[in-house]
């Protein structure tokens, strides 16, 4: 009996390398969530500066905190579909 494993495999039964493109897309939740917390970040330091404009420091910090973490995400998503579009070339 012919052992099996030492049998050259028929030319036709190869298997064939084909190469395919890679598409590198941005994680989106990772770019929306760096976003929002640089974006809280800066809102809480121009919230924390002089002049809240009759608002406690605190109230004033929590008002930029927000706008500025939605801003953020708005601008980190937006980058994100760029980058996207990008790659699908």
């Amino acid at each position: 009996m012919e052992d099996v494993s030492d049998a050259e495999p028929d030319p036709s039964e190869r298997t064939r390398t084909t190469l395919r493109p890679v598409r590198r897309a941005p994680n989106f939740a990772q770019f929306l969530i760096t976003g929002t917390v640089v974006g809280v970040l800066l809102g809480l330091w121009v919230g924390s500066r002089d002049g809240s404009g009759g608002y406690s420091d605190t109230t004033a910090m929590g008002f930029f905190a927000v706008i500025f973490g939605g801003l953020g995400a708005l601008l980190a998503g937006a980058i994100a579909v760029l980058i996207d579009k990008r790659s699908l070339r």
